[in-house]
C-alpha cells in the first residue's frame, strides 16, 4: 500500500482507528524490533494464549448476566474495577470499535481487543499506578504483539499491506509461489473489513484465533485458524 492510499484511507477511519494508526506508526519509528523472522514470534504463541486466558476470570466477573458478552454498562463497571478511567463517551467508542461482529456486545476475544486499544493508546489517570490497565502480564503480551505488527509494517505508516505481509512470510519460509499463496491467505484472514489493509485491531483479533484462544459458546463468524504458517 502506497503513501497516497494510506492518506486516503485515513479520511475514512474512526477517531480511535486514527489514534491507533498514529500510535503504531510512532511505535515503528521508536521501537528497536528484535524479531528476525516471524517464525521466532510463533514460538511465543503458547505464552500469549496463556496470558489471554488469564484474564478470562476478569471477563466472566464483568459479565453480570452470564450471556457471554459485555454490554456498555458491564464494560464501564469492569474498567472502573481495573482502575481505568474514561468518560462514558470514550468507553462507548471503545465498545463500538471492538465489537468486531457488530453484535452490540463484547465477547471474550473482543474484550482482549478493548484492553489492547486502551493500553496501547494509554492515558493512565491514577497517580502511582504503574500498570495502565491493572494487568501487567497482559500488557507485556500486547507489547510483544505490537512489536510483531511493527515487524510487518516495513514502511512504518501504521498499517500492514498485502505486499508487506507476503514479503515477511516469504522471508520466514522462502518457497516461491507457495510462500506467496500463504501470504495472500494470511492477509485475507487478517483483513477483517476487506479494505485492503490491516490495522493493529485486525492484526490482534487474528491472533486470538491463531494462538488457540476459545470463546465459551460463541463464534464470531470469521475464519478460525489453527496454524498461521
Amino acid at each position: 500500500m502506497g503513501l497516497i492510499q494510506s492518506q486516503e484511507r485515513r479520511g475514512q477511519l474512526t477517531k480511535i482507528e486514527r489514534r491507533m494508526v498514529q500510535a503504531m506508526a510512532e511505535r515503528a519509528q521508536k521501537v528497536n524490533v528484535t524479531l528476525k523472522t516471524f517464525n521466532t514470534f510463533i514460538l511465543k504463541f503458547p505464552k500469549i494464549d496463556a496470558s489471554f486466558e488469564a484474564v478470562r476470570e476478569v471477563f466472566n466477573k464483568a459479565d453480570k448476566n452470564g450471556d457471554g458478552s459485555l454490554d456498555m454498562e458491564e464494560l464501564k463497571q469492569c474498567l472502573q474495577e481495573l482502575q481505568v478511567e474514561y468518560s462514558d463517551q470514550e468507553i462507548e467508542e471503545f465498545h463500538h470499535e471492538s465489537d468486531m461482529d457488530a453484535s452490540h456486545g463484547i465477547q471474550f476475544k473482543e474484550f482482549i481487543v478493548v484492553l489492547a486499544l486502551i493500553y496501547l493508546l494509554g492515558r493512565p489517570t491514577h497517580t502511582g499506578v504503574e500498570s495502565a490497565i491493572g494487568l501487567p502480564d497482559l500488557e507485556a503480551t500486547f507489547d510483544e504483539i505490537a512489536e510483531a505488527f511493527v515487524f510487518f509494517d516495513r514502511n512504518k505508516d501504521g498499517y500492514v499491506s498485502k505486499k508487506e505481509m507476503i514479503w515477511a512470510i516469504n522471508e520466514a519460509s522462502p518457497s516461491g509461489r507457495h510462500g506467496h499463496r500463504i501470504g495472500v491467505q494470511r492477509f485475507e484472514e487478517m483483513d477483517w473489513d476487506k479494505d485492503g489493509m490491516i490495522t493493529f485491531k485486525e492484526f490482534l483479533f487474528a491472533f486470538t484465533d491463531w494462538v488457540g484462544l476459545e470463546n465459551d459458546e460463541e463464534e464470531t463468524g470469521h475464519n478460525n485458524v489453527s496454524l498461521p504458517f
